[in-house]
This record gives structure tokens, sequence and C-alpha cells, in this order.
């Protein structure tokens, strides 16, 4: 099963949307850290609000990182996605555990907090990266996501990302909305639409029901009031080899790794988005040595 994220405008001419079910995403990520629950609901909550901003505001080939650092007890949380529907991330300090509100919901405020910023750097084709860079207004990541979309990128949104997770930090659904104000939405409509996201029903809990991403923008527009305009599958990006490690560690210095040659005889790399662990022995590195030294002849 793959998921899907879905991409629609209203009939009416006032809103575009992109939605996705990100549930198999999400439970193969949560494998790769060694979470806690809460740890999982923010990675998650900044996977799903990463790709859909991607896939908001890119096109093509087109990637964007995203780094959130309020300071918490989370520590730094990065994210990495594409217009093209894949995403990889991790949060500093996925073990982090915070009492549960009184409403029985994890703290993921406490846990992100808000003494710092959203960054997003876009790569965009033949041109320089550009970072826009927001203040944490909640910590809640969809509201942070809806704060950079109006401020930076200077389109009203709204966000709304959803993570189901267990006890035993299992993903049982995750997924969510971004909803775009058109350039000739209409002020009723807008309010209109703030109306209904008020209260709207939890995303996630919705996919458990058997709700579609098509189902749930219907319920959001009403019954027959969107046109599909594309669909596109989501996953993590492929894993990194040990061949593409071997490429990076051949961009560091000849003295840099000739000093990891003699004090460590190799290098451990912990790959953060997969907790893989990717070892190269003395000669291995002794090899990298080499290759370098000789193209710089």
């Amino acid at each position: 099963m793959t998921d899907k994220l879905i991409r629609v405008t209203t009939m009416d001419g006032n809103f575009r949307a992109i939605a996705v079910d990100a549930t198999v995403m999400m439970q193969e990520a949560a494998k790769f850290h060694d979470a806690t629950p809460l740890g999982v609901e923010i990675l998650g909550r900044a996977l799903i609000g990463s790709l859909l901003v991607s896939n908001a505001v890119l096109k093509g080939e087109e990637r964007l990182a995203v780094s959130i650092d309020g300071n918490g007890p989370a520590g730094k949380i990065v994210v990495e996605a594409s217009a093209t529907g894949a995403v990889r991330g991790y949060v500093s300090n996925p073990q982090v555990e915070l009492p549960l509100l009184e409403n029985g919901q994890v703290d993921v405020a406490g846990a992100v907090g808000t003494d710092g910023f959203l960054s997003v750097t876009k790569e965009i084709d033949f041109g320089e990266p550009f970072t826009g860079s927001v203040q944490l207004i909640t910590g809640q990541i969809a509201d942070d996501f809806t704060y950079y979309m109006a401020k930076s990128e200077q389109i009203p949104s709204a966000v709304a990302v959803s993570v189901k997770v267990d006890a035993d930090s299992q993903v049982l659904a995750a997924g969510g909305f971004i909803i775009s104000a058109l350039p000739d939405a209409t002020d009723e409509a807008i309010k209109a639409l703030e109306e209904k996201l008020a209260s709207f029903p939890n995303i996630s809990v919705q996919l458990l029901d058997g709700f579609t991403p098509y189902d749930v923008l219907e319920k959001v527009f009403g019954h027959e009031t969107i046109k599909l305009l594309s669909e596109t599958d989501v996953a993590l990006f492929p894993a990194m080899t040990k061949h593409e490690y071997g490429r990076m560690l051949g961009t560091l210095p000849v003295e840099q790794l000739q000093e990891m040659l003699r004090d460590d005889h190799g290098i451990n790399i912990v790959d953060r988005f997969t907790g893989r662990e990717i070892d190269f022995n003395e000669a291995e590195l002794a090899s990298i040595i080499e290759v370098k030294q000789a193209e710089a002849e």
C-alpha cells in the first residue's frame, strides 16, 4: 500500500488544497527512530507539514529543508522534503518525555518550545538557495507552518497535521492538509472556511474511520465542490548508500581524514534520518585519502 498526496481546487475558484494520507510513510519512519510517543508525534507533524508546504510552493525536482528550533527539550527538528512526494527528517532528542496535558494529549508545544524559529531553505532550479524564517508562535508545528506561509510566502493558508500514536510508539494514522486562498478568494469565503476549520474533526481519526484525503477535503468544502488536479505517491527518501557516504567523506580536507585514520583507525557514521550506522575501516578510509591525494596532483 502506498500513501497518496492529492491536489485540488474548489470549483468556485476561492481555494486550492493539498491533502495527504501519510500513515504508511510514518509507520516506516517510526521504525528508524528510538522515539517516545511524543517524539514520534513531533517527527510526524514536522514531516507531514514540510511535505505539504513543499508541494504548495515548489515544482519539479525542487526541494526544501526545514529547521524547527524552539529551544524545547525535543531539541532541533530537521526535515528535507520535495515536490515529488519524498521526505525525511529527525528530532534531535526523539526520546523526549513530558507529562500528558489535562486533555490526555501529548505536550508537543512544551517539547518543541517557542523560543526560536521555523526556517525553510528552498533549493530552486537555477538559483541560489533562499531561506525564510519566522518566529515560532505556538510550537504546535501546524500553526507555525501556517504562520510561515502567510509571512514568508505571502500566501494566506491553513495547515493541519495529525498523527495518532499508541503507547508503544506505533503509528495508527497520520495525515494532513494545506488550504491556500487563491487571488480571487472572497472575504466571505475565507471567513466561512475559518469558521469551518475551527471545529473540524481530527484528521487522523477520520483516516482511521476510512476517509481518504479526497473525502477529508470534501468534508471541508462540501460534496462535489472540488476538482482533483493530480495525485502523487508519498514515501521516505531512499537511504543513502555506503558509496554515497564515501563520496561525502571525500569532500573533507585530507588533513581531517588523516587525523581520523591516525586517531580512530576508521570512522563510524550514524545516519540521523534512519539511525543506521555506516562503518569505514582503516583500509577503506586510507583508500579514500589516496584517491583524494591523487586527484590533487
